[in-house]
């Protein structure tokens, strides 16, 4: 078997399985704690998604992408530790602002912190990526997601308390990076080597990317802020639900797409026009096949899955019409996120950053309005409005930036 087709295999079992078991908290926690629970869960996890991605900075396909060592192994872990600090104070500032209670508090500041874990391995694995061993970071991916999983049952029988479950959450997962991530990672790291710049020459060239990063995972999570402030955590409980089966689609498709990182950085900076297009149309059928499985095993499957993953409230079978929308969200959400790789890979900053504005403006402009015209269905509607205003102005510098860059060989 080859290192590709183990990258694959690994990566994308690995990392499906890390995101089965993460979505499988929400499961647990209503069956185990209660809708009520479940909505304060719901509510930190929108907050701590903006904390993570600003965290990470959007830097892991720049640092996987930066073939002539501009930057060294060494700068780009300690620029991780600096934007890690940073997004947990910035959640926290946020939390005190809006009028949560301390319990909710508490609950936004544990999840935050058990994402936040996931930020810092982030940047160990991207040593492992570059050095084309994704199938050791899948591993990693799948065993954390089995921890995660065990941590949230047992924490929950053993205490009866979520504060409590996502304390020892955080201090698991920590722990096993600590543990695994880190030695297995420092073994492929150069840290002897040197770059050309340090620490703030490189998060300032990144300001863009994280930037961009904040405005992707904000466009998502302003129609379900919304959701919570019109509708209350119960509805937003209720929407988290019905899009979590429909999510498992989009994080396979995305984790697929992972390993080939490295390969459309090569084929960019070798001006490969023929095999660079031949890659984008294999993607884009990839995309219809999506939207093809998706819609239909709504159609055929929705009511049975809803009533499968959640027999203690059957009500949530009355917003199964849902996952139509949120498929096509779904699937808008995996072209946005392909189409910002790729921007980033041929350092198109400008576009980045003007199609993640374009997409966060729109969702902010029609999300409460749909929200308090359609109820939860607003949600919906304002994902596909925001994520679609998005892709489409995404697809257009990608376009542009392609037509001038392949023109110079």
């Amino acid at each position: 078997m080859t290192q590709l087709k183990k990258n694959l295999i690994f990566n994308t079992a690995g990392s499906l399985l890390f995101y089965v078991c993460q979505a499988s908290v929400n499961l647990l926690v209503v069956a185990l704690a209660g809708v009520e629970a479940n909505g304060l869960l719901a509510t930190a996890m929108t907050i701590a998604n903006v904390a993570l991605s600003a965290a990470s900075y959007g830097m892991r396909t720049f640092q996987v992408s930066d073939l002539s060592g501009k930057y060294s192994d060494r700068t780009y872990l300690h620029s991780r530790y600096i934007t890690v600090s940073a997004a947990f104070v910035g959640c926290m500032a946020f939390a005190f602002v809006n009028s949560y209670t301390a319990e909710q508090r508490w609950v936004i500041a544990l999840f935050t912190l058990y994402r936040l874990v996931e930020s810092w391995s982030d940047v160990w694995h991207g040593f492992l990526q570059k050095a084309e061993r994704m199938d050791i970071v899948g591993i990693s991916f799948g065993a954390r997601g089995l921890l995660t999983a065990a941590c949230v049952v047992g924490g929950l029988l053993a205490t009866h308390s979520l504060i409590a479950m996502l304390a020892l959450l955080v201090v698991l997962n920590a722990g096993y990076v600590l543990a695994v991530d880190i030695p297995l990672a420092r073994r492929r790291a150069d840290f002897s080597a040197q770059g050309a710049a340090g620490v703030w020459p490189l998060l300032a060239e990144c300001l863009p990317l994280a930037a961009y990063s904040f405005l992707n995972t904000s466009i998502g999570s302003v129609p379900r802020y919304y959701c919570e402030r019109i509708l209350g955590s119960v509805q937003l409980n209720y929407f988290a639900n019905v899009f979590l089966p429909v999510m498992v689609l989009q994080v396979t498709v995305i984790y697929l797409f992972v390993p080939f990182i490295t390969a459309f950085a090569r084929m960019w900076a070798g001006r490969e026009r023929a095999a660079y297009y031949r890659a984008l149309r294999w993607l884009a059928g990839l995309l219809a096949a999506l939207w093809a499985v998706g819609a239909a095993g709504a159609a055929l499957l929705g009511k049975w899955g809803l009533s499968l993953l959640y027999p203690s409230t059957p009500e949530i079978l009355g917003y199964a019409p849902l996952l139509q929308p949120l498929v096509v969200a779904t699937l808008l959400t995996v072209l946005a996120t392909v189409l910002c790789h790729l921007l980033t890979i041929a350092r198109h900053m400008k576009g980045l950053i003007a199609g993640n504005l374009a997409g966060l403006a729109a969702a902010l402009a029609v999300s409460a309005p749909l929200i308090r015209a359609f109820d939860v269905y607003g949600a919906a509607l304002a994902t596909i409005a925001g994520i679609g205003v998005q892709a489409l102005v995404l697809g257009a510098a990608l376009l542009v930036r392609c037509r001038v860059w392949f023109a110079e060989t």
